[in-house]
């Protein structure tokens, strides 16, 4: 590990010895520079043309959409994305549960989020978790690629890639503010101001946005603060330099809705007091230097510090593990029923008097250097691009517990911690206020290598290779207290847990090759197919035993083929048709997070094969009939059919003590008195709708009208890979029901540089359910209808 920090501190010295101060002077009889309009290492490009050097399927989400739809957050915009499923968990996409084709969209573990080409994770391979997302009011454009080009990127490229690109720094002095208030207690504020000058360009930026929620308890508020600065130095050498602060208070919570609870009104929260605070900032300096007009070398290095606390209230089902009546436990603070008769086994939820905060701060940093090049051999053409990046993590991750003695209910945070760990251990009643604690390190290097090499003028092959090596170190100084720690008296007799310091430390190394191949049919009109290997590592959450062990795991990895058809077919017909098939190995099932609860451990068991198409028509009959009138209609058609093809009846369960036992599968499970099948090979992948549609028609008149109208299908889902049909009473199991939606914009865009708009979400106001996931019934978002002005000085 010290060889990784010598070489990571060797660029990072070279970086600085790049600097301006060593060539500012050079070239200073030419012309007077403009900024460069590369600002770093892109994922697709700013042009449409771009479109045609990935090997693979590509989607982007324009600036138009995002001026006319108005999205409130990353969810709403990439629910319409070609192969995407979505989840909601929270009332403003605080969470985002994104996935691909199949692949699992809990919490976008296995989808690769960046912003501008850079990692947005808190910790991208330790917790890749999306607890923090960029916000789509900063946002130019989104784009997502799926196929071969993804070997560029990495890691947790299973399920796609999501590159949110802010906006440039405006030319000429602006000042840009856009507001928006709706239903639900919404407001939202964005205020720019930028300006280029000589060789220099800048943007600040300041949002602030809140709402209530869709149900009771979920207020949320956002604020954040960013500045980029580009700079030209000469001709060959620019820096472009990003800060960022995101602060985020949300009453989100893991609880969602049993099924009485979700007839009775959708609204119902229980989790009353839970509380999510999240503080993020970010520094990003990135410098491109031409070398010579084929070479060109783009640095950059990155940093962000954040701190996640949680405070979830602890809650117990009214249903036995038996499936009968539970009645609630002496600790009850509130009993949340359908009704006061009637209920039945799992209908009911008990809010108790423990609070359980899960607090973590993440340290995440980085240096990235690429070298890209043009340049011929046997009278064939190649663009390569080169790569290496080292990349560490410092986590802290620890769980606090504590009794609240307020006779009224629930004591906050705040109070909480205010009270000593001294007077909190006098109390033999309550559990220990600090459960565990451990501390995480990773170290990854990665390398890679890609070539565009132009076999004629129609043809061209990209064959590439990626290279991932990721080290892990877990430092437990606190764990729950365990059988063998009470007999040989390491631990109080009401204690929970104990002080025990141990190290475990984990290695993964893997080779993703890729290889695409792209024929012009027309120089706006591609066909492509391509294979690559895509590759997910253990998390810490599945690496190491919540005593700390290391279960020696490989990484999740998938192979992927792929084929179709991309472009305009005429000026005003635009096209994307894909086929594809992906085999998914060596899945990490089970997963036992630190201070979880024990069972199954997480073993490599996992296999599916995920087979779809996608479709993408664009077609303006205002274009074709040469109208200075636009009237897009779009068609946007998923099909996939995920299935599982493995089944482990024989599973490794793991004890408090860390022993290992063989488990025996039952044959069958029983719910609402039927019989099932444990055996899953042959079964749907939960939260996978077989079908997803969305189609809208545009109307933006020459006067600066415009309209849309979208109309979108999501199929049905299974809860779980039992494939269960029946709705559980608790809400956890059962169909997850298609939904239909429509959504409307309204606006008009002056020539003064000033526009005003209505957006409404889920006109006819359904209440759905969006999943059943992480506990019970999460309904999907209600009606809303925003209206809002923009204001451009």
């Amino acid at each position: 590990m010290n060889t990784f920090r010598f070489r990571f501190f060797l660029l990072l010295i070279l970086f600085f010895l790049l600097s301006p101060k060593n060539y500012a002077q050079s070239g200073t009889e030419e012309k007077e520079p403009t900024p460069h309009k590369n600002e770093g290492i892109h994922v697709i490009g700013n042009k449409k043309e771009d479109l045609k050097k990935i090997p693979g399927s590509a989607y982007i989400l324009d600036n138009k959409y995002l001026q006319e739809a108005s999205p409130t957050d990353p969810m709403e915009a990439l629910r319409r994305a070609p192969g995407a499923s979505v989840r909601f968990q929270d009332a403003a996409g605080l969470t985002p549960n994104i996935g691909f084709r199949g692949v699992s969209n809990e919490e976008s573990r296995k989808t690769l989020i960046l912003e501008d080409g850079i990692l947005t994770s808190l910790s991208p391979y330790g917790q890749p978790e999306s607890y923090y997302s960029p916000s789509i009011e900063r946002m130019e454009r989104i784009e997502v690629i799926k196929g071969s080009g993804s070997i560029l990127f990495g890691p947790n490229t299973i399920g796609g890639i999501v590159n949110f690109v802010t906006k440039r720094p405006p030319v000429e002095s602006t000042f840009y503010t856009k507001n928006v208030g709706g239903e639900n207690g919404y407001l939202s504020t964005y205020n720019s101001y930028g300006k280029s000058f000589g060789s220099s360009a800048f943007e600040v930026s300041l949002l602030r946005k809140q709402g209530n929620g869709f149900r009771n308890y979920q207020n949320f508020d956002v604020t954040e603060g960013n500045v980029k600065w580009i700079q030209d130095w000469n001709e060959n050498h620019s820096t472009t330099i990003k800060l960022g602060y995101h602060m985020q208070n949300s009453q989100s919570t893991y609880l969602g809705l049993s099924q009485g609870l979700f007839w009775k009104d959708p609204k119902i929260n229980p989790a009353k007091y839970d509380e999510k605070q999240l503080n993020r900032s970010q520094t990003i300096i990135s410098h491109n230097w031409k070398l010579t007009d084929e070479h060109a070398i783009i640095i950059r290095g990155y940093v962000s510090q954040a701190e996640r606390n949680w405070a979830r209230q602890d809650f117990l089902s009214g249903k036995s593990d038996e499936g009968d009546y539970l009645n609630p436990p002496t600790d009850t603070l509130r009993t949340y029923s359908p009704g006061i008769i009637g209920n039945r086994p799992g209908d009911s939820i008990y809010m108790r008097e423990t609070y359980t905060s899960r607090d973590q701060s993440f340290l995440v940093g980085g240096l990235e250097t690429k070298l890209e090049s043009k340049f011929s051999t046997f009278g064939l053409k190649h663009e390569t691009d080169l790569g290496i990046r080292f990349h560490g993590e410092n986590n802290l991750t620890q769980t606090n517990v504590k009794k609240t003695d307020d006779p009224l209910g629930y004591l906050t945070k705040a109070s909480l911690q205010e009270e000593s760990i001294t007077n909190n251990l006098l109390q033999p009643s309550l559990p220990n206020f600090n459960l565990n604690r451990q501390e995480r390190k990773i170290e990854a290097l990665a390398t890679y290598f890609q070539d565009r090499i132009q076999l004629s003028e129609n043809w061209k092959l990209i064959p590439g290779i990626r290279y991932e090596e990721v080290r892990q170190k877990a430092i437990t100084t606190r764990r729950q207290a365990t059988q063998e720690d009470y007999r040989i008296g390491a631990v109080l007799p009401n204690d929970v847990s104990v002080n025990r310091r141990s190290s475990s430390e984990s290695r993964t190394h893997i080779i993703l090759p890729g290889i695409g191949i792209t024929y012009d049919i027309t120089k706006k009109f591609i066909w492509f197919s391509g294979a690559h290997k895509g590759f997910s590592p253990p998390t810490f959450g599945t690496s190491f035993s919540p005593q700390g062990n290391d279960y020696r795991l490989k990484p999740e990895t998938s192979t992927n083929y792929e084929s179709g058809i991309r472009g305009d077919l005429t000026s005003y017909l635009y096209t994307e048709l894909v086929g594809y098939k992906m085999y998914f190995r060596d899945q990490i099932i089970n997963v036992n997070e630190v201070g979880g609860e024990n069972g199954i451990r997480p073993a490599n068991t996992g296999y599916s094969t995920h087979t779809g198409g996608e479709a993408v028509v664009v077609w303006d009959p205002a274009k074709m009939q040469k109208s200075e009138w636009r009237v897009p209609i779009e068609l946007i058609y998923s099909r996939i059919e995920a299935k599982s093809r493995s089944f482990n009846p024989f599973p490794v369960s793991q004890t408090s003590d860390g022993r290992e036992l063989i488990e025996i599968m039952p044959a069958y499970t029983i719910n609402n008195y039927q019989f099932i099948s444990s055996d899953t090979t042959g079964n749907y992948l939960p939260y996978v709708p077989k079908e997803t549609i969305t189609t809208a028609i545009s109307i933006s008149s020459p006067q600066g009208y415009y309209g849309r109208l979208e109309y979108q299908y999501i199929g049905k889902q299974y809860s779980d890979l039992l494939n269960t049909k029946d709705e559980s009473e608790d809400g956890n199991k059962g169909i997850i029901p298609k939904v239909e939606l429509w959504n409307t914009s309204l606006g008009y865009r002056s020539p003064d540089k000033w526009s005003v708009f209505i957006n409404a979400k889920n006109i006819q106001d359904k209440q759905y359910v969006s999943g059943r996931l992480p506990t019970g019934i999460q309904p999907g978002p209600f009606r809303q209808i925003n209206v809002g002005f923009t204001l451009e000085l």
